[in-house]
């Protein structure tokens, strides 16, 4: 059986093509991101991208088959091996953008509906997937959802520690947007304080969210002190 990168079905149906096509359209308009102009690759717009429209065949890893995968019986490729890892960006986008080119693939062609910025963000993302940053285990975009709902109260809106507990009970909250501060906590130390609480009036917030919540507002709060 034939192996190709990035990912092929165990037989070659077209239907299958065609309905794994049309989910990853459908995934593009449901899940749209908003992109930054920048100068380099980000990885961190890379991570969000791969959410929308990679996730659903490489799974959240890279190297596991994504729901789409496992109702079409696809077999993606393991975006963890090295003959991605150690490819140039550049090259990695064009493999994202217009694989599908070659006829037997179910690799969409990307660059139909992302731009080129998109494609070399979403290449700078799969060279970091097998780090264990914080950054990229968890969704910002999700995060930032859940600090706005369970965090402003006492670390404000912009994560300054200016919440408006902070002065009705006159208490003094941790300022995420100081590096110093969140720089001290290493990634499970600060998913832990979220998860068990800590001192007097940091609460444990395990049993209100979830393991992949508190991975999610950990991520988003790394980013606050950027």
């Amino acid at each position: 059986m034939p192996r190709f990168e990035f990912a092929h079905a165990s037989c070659g149906v077209c239907r299958m093509k065609v309905l794994m096509w049309l989910a990853s359209l459908f995934a593009a308009m449901m899940l749209p991101v908003e992109v930054c102009a920048q100068d380099e690759p980000n990885p961190l717009i890379g991570s969000h991208l791969y959410r929308s429209y990679c996730l659903v065949c490489h799974g959240v890893d890279g190297k596991s088959r994504g729901p789409l995968a496992e109702k079409l019986n696809l077999v993606p490729a393991d975006l963890s091996a090295e003959q991605y890892q150690t490819k140039e960006l550049e090259d990695l986008a064009v493999l994202i953008g217009g694989y599908r080119r070659i006829e037997e693939s179910n690799m969409p062609n990307w660059d139909i509906v992302l731009s080129q910025a998109e494609l070399l963000d979403i290449a700078a993302y799969i060279s970091k997937i097998t780090l264990a940053d914080l950054r990229f285990r968890g969704d910002t975009r999700r995060g930032r959802v859940i600090y706005k709902r369970a965090c402003t109260a006492c670390h404000g809106k912009r994560g300054t520690g200016r919440g408006v507990l902070t002065h009705l009970i006159g208490i003094s909250m941790m300022d995420f947007t100081t590096s110093e501060n969140v720089k001290k906590m290493s990634d499970e130390e600060l998913i832990v304080t979220i998860r068990d609480g800590k001192g007097e009036y940091m609460p444990s917030w395990k049993g209100i969210l979830n393991d992949d919540e508190i991975a999610d507002v950990s991520s988003y709060i790394r980013l606050l002190a950027r």
